[in-house]
């Protein structure tokens, strides 16, 4: 007589994973991380703060138009947008772009005032020609000269003409004018500390006489060849030389027009202007048909600083720009650290539950959730340094809520354990079939989470999207965790002769009405055989 198959169809198990294999895969993934934490980036352990945290660095913009008039506000909003994406292109970098009347008010977390006066160039990008090129002349500083930051925008307007009259020539120059051109590169200060009011304001479609941006050279440039907004895309990166640059490809007549251009002037120096300065003027060594790499002793910063501002435009106006000031942080440490003090005093109570009710397994999720700390801290640090990621106080908060939703599927898991338990079963029997059903809650309660955090992430501005930003990180993480580690950890504990004993793994009640189940289940069992010996002997 074949006994009957208990199992109904549809329920068959999947075969475990032997447990060590995804704990392996964890700690592979989590000693990588610290590997890059610690041998790479400087090797600071320290996440990047916000504003709100440690202050920043202020600087303020005041617009310049060409005719001298008030900009609209439609250009500073622009510009406002155009800024904002330079510094926070994925919303979380922390820093603030304003606008205040007529000018656009940049804070910045850090002391870094070089960033905060970089975020406001112009950025426009000429391909031009190199006529002549020759060492720059030093030249005697004028004491008495003006700041272009400290002339009155009428100032500002004439000094900017004058310049033009003394560098610029239009395209159709004749010799003599371009011989004059040639007499200003020996007159033309290009020291660190020069003060040029044409800088941002040269016009594109005329020759013009400029520095170098570093390489101590003068140039005599054609008109424009390629505008900066023909620029499709552009990246930071390095070289095979491991020298930071910044590859650009171009888009529709731009491509073509380069493509043509380089295929002619094979060895001609061109010049690579940002804001009427040469970035670099390489001879052109063959027909360039894809990505052209624009190199100018860049470090890592001022490369991507640049692929930013090429990425998301020039600005519709040019700014003088205030010194760097100083901003104290608006909340301070104190607030980070009695933010910190009330998540973990939380955390330290939801671990005591866990322990005094689940026992053995509340530590396992102890060991859980202290492990998926390592990791959210370990990537929070590695964020900073590869998206400009800080964190404040609204990040902070998200990251205490994202745990407390580890701790909420760890609480899941179990609770289904108990329920398989209080069928009958064994408590390695439980382990496996309760995963089953734990599993899909645990999918399903974090995809609503995650689908929630990045809808705040794509609506909202400001501390909000970091909030949303770590919400949603730590979610992911929440479900590494208890994929790679918590049930790996409680599979083994289920095989462990002391671990899986009732009065250790917190699951003695449940155990006692398994047993009285399995009890009555084997006395019915037992009670309906006699009956059929009994039936049968009557008959």
């Amino acid at each position: 007589m074949t006994k009957p198959n208990r199992r109904a169809a549809g329920t068959k198990l999947r075969p475990e994973v032997a447990p060590w294999k995804p704990l392996t895969v964890f700690f592979v993934v989590l000693g990588i991380i610290y590997a890059l934490v610690f041998f790479t980036g400087g090797g600071s352990p320290k996440p990047k703060l916000g504003i709100d945290l440690q202050g920043g660095t202020r600087v303020v913009l005041t617009a310049r138009t060409d005719d001298g008039k008030a900009p609209s506000a439609e250009q500073l909003d622009q510009a406002r947008q155009i800024i904002d994406q330079r510094v926070n292109g994925l919303g979380v970098g922390g820093s603030e772009v304003v606008v205040n009347g007529s000018t656009i008010v940049i804070t910045v977390p850090g002391d870094d005032g070089k960033q905060a006066r970089a975020l406001g160039q112009t950025a426009r990008l000429y391909i031009r020609p190199v006529v002549e090129q020759q060492p720059a002349t030093k030249q005697k500083p004028d004491p008495t000269a003006k700041k272009v930051a400290d002339m009155t925008p009428e100032e500002q307007t004439a000094a900017i003409d004058e310049q033009r009259s003394l560098r610029q020539a239009p395209a159709n120059a004749d010799k003599a004018t371009l011989d004059k051109l040639r007499q200003e590169m020996g007159k033309l200060d290009c020291s660190a500390s020069a003060n040029d009011p044409l800088v941002g304001h040269d016009r594109p479609d005329e020759y013009l006489v400029t520095c170098g941006d570093k390489d101590g050279m003068v140039y005599l440039l054609e008109p424009m060849l390629i505008d900066g907004r023909d620029i499709a895309s552009a990246k930071a990166g390095q070289n095979q030389t491991g020298a930071w640059t910044v590859n650009v490809d171009f888009k529709g007549d731009g491509k073509k027009t380069w493509a043509d251009y380089t295929g002619k002037h094979v060895g001609t120096p061109t010049a690579v202007t940002l804001d009427t300065r040469v970035l670099s003027a390489p001879s052109i060594n063959q027909q360039i048909l894809g990505t052209t790499e624009i190199s100018g002793s860049f470090t890592q910063d001022e490369a991507n600083q640049l692929a930013n501002a090429l990425k998301y435009g020039s600005l519709p106006l040019s700014f003088a720009m205030s010194d760097a000031q100083t901003v104290s942080a608006t909340l301070g440490l104190h607030s980070l650290q009695a933010g910190l003090i009330a998540g973990l005093v939380g955390l330290i109570l939801v671990l005591i539950y866990s322990l005094i009710y689940y026992r053995a397994m509340g530590f396992l999720s102890v060991l859980s959730l202290i492990l998926a700390g390592a990791m959210v801290y370990g990537i929070i640090v590695l964020l900073g340094r590869w998206i400009d990621f800080t964190l404040d106080l609204a990040g902070i908060a998200g990251l205490i809520i994202g745990i407390g939703m580890t701790a909420d599927s760890f609480v899941v898991y179990f609770e289904r354990i108990k329920d398989e338990m209080r069928e009958g079963r064994t408590v390695r029997s439980a382990v496996s079939r309760g995963w089953q059903s734990a599993r899909r809650t645990v999918w399903t309660g974090n995809a609503v989470s995650f689908i929630c955090a990045a809808i705040i992430y794509l609506l909202a501005v400001g501390a909000v999207r970091g909030f949303a930003f770590t919400l949603g990180l730590t979610t992911l993480i929440d479900i590494v965790i208890v994929f790679l580690v918590t049930h790996p950890l409680v599979v083994l504990a289920s095989r462990n002769e002391f671990l899986s004993r009732p009065a250790v793994n917190g699951l003695g009640a449940v155990s006692e009405v398994a047993r009285a189940r399995r009890k009555a289940s084997a006395a019915a069992r037992t009670s309906g055989s006699a009956a059929d010996r009994s039936e049968g002997e009557s008959q």
